[in-house]
């Protein structure tokens, strides 16, 4: 059989998140007859996920199943393709790459960057909650004494509003909640965050997750790799990539809410954000994104072509999606 090595930034372990490339997989191997295979490489071994575009890209190892927003310092756009605040759920994900110009853009970021890979959109992971709290957050202002571990733009939202963001590992947050080091964390869709005995420590989680509605899994391949690929075997591997994508887009909504529900029963309080709050949080996030826009002319190409389509009115799905 062909292999592709492909190392993964989640544990397979993980619902959602890891889960869906073992299901890809699977999905790969089945349809190919056993002639096409991908070899997962769980994290760590060999590749730690911060080093997976660079690998795939160079050769190093054929394909990477991540999500782009690991590469957000070399491609400032990268969230925008995995989520981002404020940002457009699974059901408007998957329109806006069938329909909209998603996949077009997707490959041109890496291709204006000089990224030797090719990239699918391939699995939803879920929507993040609003993030775990030890202390109530009533207005803005609650936001500024908060020390919190919060990545990506929506720490700089929280930033914005004063708020203090630190770093700390997803396996120690538990111990940090303890030691009362944070006050505040978002960490993974509530699926595998109630893996981490988070609800020991903390009994508050806010909802929605703003920062980050949905959660979009990348499959990319070496681009070498892949034009010596059959014809055949693209067809497959694009095939399976937009199958995965639609399946997982019920499956991981469904994760979300059963957790959500487990939480709930343990005693853990799911409220939603004061409307002050949630808004001044859109208003931080339109404040960043005009400077991320005014740095990173591709950033701007892509938000406002996210905009505009999630402008349009409303569109009958795809015939393969009404089935």
């Amino acid at each position: 059989p062909t292999r592709l090595v492909t190392p993964l930034a989640y544990g397979t372990h993980l619902p959602g998140l890891g889960a869906s490339a073992k299901q890809l997989a699977r999905i790969v191997k089945q349809r190919s007859a056993g002639a096409l295979e991908l070899e997962l490489k769980e994290p760590g071994d060999g590749t730690q996920p911060q080093e997976i575009l660079d690998k795939v890209a160079d050769g190093a190892v054929d394909a990477g199943f991540a999500t782009a927003s690991f590469w957000a310092a070399k491609l400032p756009a990268a969230p925008l393709f995995s989520g981002y605040p404020f940002g457009l759920d699974a059901e408007a994900y998957l329109a806006w790459y069938e329909r909209g110009d998603g996949r077009a853009l997707y490959q041109e970021m890496y291709d204006h960057a000089g990224i030797n890979v090719h990239v699918m959109p391939c699995a939803f992971g879920g929507g993040e909650a609003g993030g775990w709290f030890a202390k109530e957050v009533r207005t803005p202002d609650d936001v500024k004494s908060l020390r919190l571990r919060f990545f990506g733009l929506g720490g700089r939202v929280m930033a914005r509003l004063g708020a203090t963001t630190v770093l700390v590992p997803g396996s120690e947050l538990a111990a940090a909640f303890e030691k009362n080091e944070i006050d505040a964390a978002e960490l993974y869709p509530p699926a595998v965050d109630e893996r981490y005995g988070l609800k020991d420590e903390v009994k508050l989680i806010y909802m929605p997750g703003w920062h980050q509605p949905e959660t979009v899994l990348e499959l990319i391949v070496n681009k070498d790799r892949w034009r010596a690929l059959s014809a055949q075997h693209r067809e497959l591997l694009e095939r399976a990539c937009r199958d995965n994508l639609r399946a997982s887009r019920d499956e991981t909504a469904k994760l979300q809410l059963d957790a959500l529900t487990r939480l709930a029963k343990e005693g853990v309080r799911i409220e939603p954000w004061p409307d002050a709050v949630l808004a001044a949080f859109r208003d931080a996030w339109s404040e960043i994104a005009k400077v991320e826009g005014e740095r990173d002319y591709f950033f701007r190409t892509v938000l406002e072509d996210l905009d505009r389509f999630r402008d349009q009115p409303a569109t009958a799905p795809p015939e393969s999606d009404r089935k």
